[in-house]
């Protein structure tokens, strides 16, 4: 069932996949819609979880807002209250996982939480090259394709991706969560060389650094997909929940 759940005056739209089961709430990622957990969804509803979906503010058929986390939480918060869910897991990719991983940091009750390859961009830490270069190569990359979008709102999100910290945020987390790293981003042909020097750098050295994090809390998987996980390998998705859940 589609519908919308007000959130401070932000209409956010859900599918509500309906079930008596332990819920789950899925998030997709910037740009995308909730549309792409189509093949987890009945993967999930079959076990006998009861499945929400959202977009996100500002995508979809949800409402126009300007990125920030505090506001995506509260929007968050708002469909779990509407759709009275008690104690959801949170699964989001890419921006959503993310915002799964913030929801950690503030819900111990909360059974699970999953990022599927969610990052900030990469400004560090970098193994293999001079950090300083790769920094630059990819904070003048950003800004260049900011500036040729000329969009308020992407200019917002990178502003907010630059300000999150992600790997004090998995430090602080209070609940069960899991980091899925997918092996390569996919479209690396389209970007320059130096680019993809400092991508696979970045994911390197932040690989190095997520491992180094000590707390019974996290678990960290590595899966041989490309960015998106869940359209490349939905059986693998929904069984990191099913294990977890059921």
């Amino acid at each position: 069932m589609n519908g919308i759940v007000s959130a401070n005056g932000i209409d956010i739209a859900i599918s509500d996949h309906g079930g008596d089961g332990r819920p789950v709430v899925l998030l997709h990622g910037g740009g995308r819609t909730m549309d792409d957990w189509e093949t987890v969804t009945p993967l999930l509803t079959g076990a006998g979880l009861r499945v929400v979906a959202a977009d996100l503010r500002g995508h979809g058929e949800s409402g126009h807002a300007l990125w920030s986390w505090p506001g995506a939480i509260d929007d968050l918060t708002a469909v779990v209250k509407d759709r009275d869910l008690d104690r959801p897991a949170i699964v989001g990719h890419s921006l959503g996982g993310m915002v799964a991983a913030v929801w950690a940091t503030e819900h111990e009750e909360c059974p699970l939480a999953i990022n599927l390859d969610g990052h900030t961009n990469p400004t560090g830490p970098f193994e293999g090259v001079d950090p300083d270069a790769a920094r630059h190569a990819m904070r003048e990359f950003l800004d260049n394709s900011l500036e040729q979008r000329n969009d308020p709102a992407l200019t917002k999100l990178s502003e907010e991706l630059d300000a999150l910290d992600l790997l004090a945020t998995y430090r602080a987390t209070r609940c069960p969560l899991v980091v899925v790293s997918a092996a390569h981003l996919g479209g690396e042909e389209f970007l320059p060389q130096e680019i993809n020097e400092a991508l696979t750098a970045y994911r390197r050295g932040f690989g190095r650094a997520l491992e180094a994090i000590d707390t019974p809390l996290l678990t960290l998987v590595d899966v041989p997909t490309g960015h998106n996980v869940h359209l490349e390998a939905p059986e693998t998705v929904a069984r990191l929940v099913l294990e977890r859940m059921t």
